[in-house]
């Protein structure tokens, strides 16, 4: 029969890390960015008009296709982009539980996060969102979809939440 040893120094410092609470990462329009501000009378707030978009709004007029600024560029894009970030590497979570914050790193992930989704909004959802009708065009005097004052572009923030909140 053999001798095993096992090192478990490590397995300690993850288990103090996880014990102190793993947060999660919002990541969307909330807050004071879900507000009606610069928009004309009775409009709705930006979390109603990125809902719309989001989905997509087939019944009534106008009909507005879904054109997803939050799901698909995180389901499709958010992996690579995290992976080129020097911020966000193996070495950079390790030191994060060694420290038994995680905070700091939930943060950084988040921000790329943002980027992700503002790169859909500069991109056109990577030329996959359906293009504005011609009447849209004409009332709004640009052909860019989702983007009219730039609110719904900008409402975008992240935030750490922890275990306990």
């Amino acid at each position: 029969m053999a001798d095993v040893e096992l090192d478990v120094s490590k397995m300690k410092t993850l288990l103090k890390f996880l014990q102190g609470g793993m947060p999660s990462i919002k990541v969307g329009i909330m807050g004071q960015k879900n507000k009606r501000t610069a928009r004309k009378g009775d409009s709705p707030s930006n979390a109603e008009i990125g809902f719309t978009n989001e989905f997509g709004k087939m019944t009534g007029y106008p009909k507005i296709p879904a054109r997803s600024f939050i799901r698909m560029p995180l389901n499709t894009h958010f992996y690579d982009k995290m992976l080129s970030k020097k911020s966000l590497t193996v070495e950079e979570f390790e030191k994060a539980i060694k420290s038994g914050n995680a905070e700091e790193f939930a943060k950084k992930v988040g921000i790329v996060a943002e980027e992700t989704i503002q790169d859909a909004f500069a991109t056109r959802g990577w030329g996959e969102w359906e293009p504005n009708a011609d009447l849209t065009v004409k009332l709004k005097g640009s052909d860019s979809p989702l983007i009219d004052t730039g609110q719904l572009r900008r409402s975008i923030t992240s935030k750490v939440i922890k275990e306990n909140e």
